[in-house]
């Protein structure tokens, strides 16, 4: 007998370059966006978000000049976000097993970051998710 499988959840994963370095070099900025993003995805907070300002990392061969890195464990899964504010850019991580409006986010971290350009990457996870519990 064939064991009836679903999609476990969605990943999204935003990438914003030529940001203006105010917005990435502010916890602040990064404490709203985790918190909105449980907002807008209808999300449930396990944690409050939790940011931190990371030092220039030289072992990643220079790429690293530190900004601020941050997530939220949400019941759903978790957010992560990262700045570099010397180089203009952030990296955001929505996954959760419950969908959300994909739209929607990436219209409030556009205007939320400026930036001149960005990327999105949405990826299915769990693509052979037990429909049942099997234990």
């Amino acid at each position: 007998m064939t064991k009836k499988t679903v999609k476990f959840g969605e990943h999204m994963i935003f990438d914003a370059y030529d940001c203006p370095y105010d917005l990435l070099n502010s916890q602040a900025v990064c404490l709203k966006v985790l918190n909105k993003l449980v907002e807008l995805g209808k999300m449930k907070k396990l944690i409050e978000p939790y940011v931190v300002q990371a030092s220039q990392n030289e072992s990643f061969g220079g790429k690293d000049p530190g900004g601020h890195s941050g997530f939220v464990i949400i019941q759903e899964s978790h957010i992560s976000i990262h700045t570099f504010a010397k180089r203009g850019f952030v990296t955001i991580d929505l996954y959760s097993c419950k969908e959300f409006e994909t739209d929607e986010v990436i219209e409030y971290l556009q205007k939320t970051f400026k930036p001149k350009n960005y990327d999105v990457l949405k990826i299915e996870r769990g693509l052979k998710y037990p429909a049942d519990n099997i234990y």
